[in-house]
């Protein structure tokens, strides 16, 4: 595999070198223009040496801090953490019928990941509301995921103003602009526009997320065949040129500054032009992922519980199984889309966030691998029950039984009492978001906190009935309308 890489490696440095990559934003142009660095236009020529002694400068593992510090998750090094779905403009039923998600989805989902142990972040757009001003939506959200849950946060990508508004309003949850740039609090994730363009909106985002100390995913995401070229070797250098010129202009911009090697290399349906993120070419492009972001000695992301299947079916079970396993046996440091994904990031679905969070477990189950030493082992008590006996009532067994197997929180197993198989899975998932969403608690928060967020987001223009709504969505427990 090292010669791959090494292949994959030069090949994305003669793509900056010889081909360039177009930045959008004469500013930054300008603020990085130096010796390595040559301009046509607004397309930008790099060096190799140029790129990667700027590459060198960012951090290799990075804490990401939450407002609870046991919420506190490491990105890097063998760390592998799960983020939930992002994204997504509409909610999907089981049947495959569909509606517009509003703030309340937002709400619900972010107790949802606030309740699962599985998750140490929150926020993002974990489902873009439709019932919202569009010019506020970034600052609700953020907002929304600041009073539902303490973990740590996910922002929202926006033009200049808009990402400014967001660092005001995480630097208040944090304790105020100084202790909010002296760690990272709030990450953002940046895509650029394959093949090789990156936009003013994603370049101003750098530049505010450098000031501010706060760490970025650079995620370019061809599709092979389609925004990429059609073979994966190619595909793949492509989209880790496109992220090293990312990298390193935030590292030009702020030395060490955290970032994230974050490819999502698409596979695509050529016969509609499409994207595919079920697919084993997906998949397969994740493992290099990994693998080049080691190299570089950068923190990845990539995977998830990805599928093409337009609603919860055994498609969108297997090929989000795939995708998750190999995320894990390659030690992804941080998983977007983790949970509730659907039809190609088109839709989120509550049912398929509990069913990708029973995934995980199983996977993590697996990874966890066995524990072989004299004590599990346990020669005394074979030795005990003997040739022809049993083991089902002996004191290990009854010591054990509610700590060493495994036993799933969703799935079917034996008799059904004459409910279909598959009814009986829509209850046992609906059961477990009901208990999920009853235990919820939203997180202690001072008056006075609280009382500056809401100036802050009136001084942007936010209604406060918008507020208040937000606040009863996270303090109550029932469903949107029309869930």
């Amino acid at each position: 595999m090292e010669e791959k890489l090494a292949a994959i490696h030069d090949q994305a440095l003669r793509i900056l070198e010889t081909v360039g990559i177009k930045l959008h934003h004469a500013e930054l142009i300008q603020r990085i223009r130096q010796p390595g660095v040559s301009v046509k236009n607004n397309t930008v020529f790099f060096a190799p040496d140029w790129v990667m002694q700027a590459v060198c400068r960012a951090p290799a593992s990075f804490t990401l801090h939450g407002r609870d510090p046991c919420h506190d998750m490491v990105i890097g090094g063998d760390h592998v953490n799960c983020a939930p779905g992002y994204g997504c403009a509409a909610i999907c039923k089981p049947d495959g019928a569909r509606r517009s998600t509003v703030m309340a989805d937002y709400v619900r989902i972010a107790k949802l990941v606030h309740q699962c142990p599985h998750f140490k972040v929150n926020g993002g757009i974990l489902a873009q509301p439709s019932d919202v001003p569009a010019d506020q939506s970034h600052l609700l959200m953020l907002y929304a995921a600041i009073i539902s849950s303490d973990k740590c946060l996910m922002g929202v990508l926006g033009d200049r103003w808009q990402m400014q508004a967001l660092m005001d309003l995480a630097a208040i949850a944090f304790g105020g602009r100084a202790a909010f740039t002296a760690k990272p609090h709030l990450l953002t994730l940046i895509n650029t526009i394959s093949p090789l363009q990156i936009d003013e909106n994603a370049l101003d985002a750098m530049i505010i997320a450098a000031q501010h100390n706060q760490p970025l995913i650079i995620s370019p995401s061809p599709a092979a065949g389609t925004t990429g070229p059609i073979d994966m070797a190619a595909n793949i250098s492509l989209a880790t040129a496109e992220a090293l010129a990312g990298i390193a202009i935030v590292q030009t911009l702020r030395p060490g500054t955290p970032v994230i090697f974050g490819l999502q290399c698409l596979g695509a349906d050529l016969k509609s032009g499409n994207i595919s993120i079920g697919s084993p070419a997906y998949t397969l492009q994740s493992k290099y992922t990994a693998a080049l972001a080691r190299m570089y000695r950068l923190p990845s992301r990539c995977g998830g519980t990805l599928t093409d299947a337009p609603h919860l079916t055994p498609q969108s079970g297997y090929e989000s199984m795939l995708n998750m396993l190999a995320t894990f046996q390659n030690k992804v440091n941080f998983i977007v889309h983790s949970a509730g994904t659907l039809d190609r990031f088109a839709a989120i679905s509550y049912e398929k966030f509990i069913m990708d969070t029973q995934i995980i477990d199983m996977v993590k189950f697996y990874a966890d691998d066995l524990d072989v030493n004299p004590d599990t082992l346990n020669l005394e008590l074979i030795r005990s029950v003997g040739p022809g006996g049993q083991f089902l009532t002996t004191g290990d067994t009854l010591k054990k039984c509610r700590t060493h197997a495994w036993n799933p929180f969703v799935g079917v197993r034996g008799n059904t009492a004459g409910a279909s198989p598959s009814d009986q899975f829509l209850t046992s998932i609906a059961d477990r978001q009901r208990v999920m969403l009853a235990s919820y608690s939203s997180p202690p928060m001072d008056r006075a906190l609280l009382a500056e967020l809401d100036d802050c987001m009136v001084r942007q223009g936010v209604d406060r009935g918008w507020l208040s709504a937000i606040c009863r969505q996270a303090r109550g427990n029932s469903p949107p309308s029309n869930a």
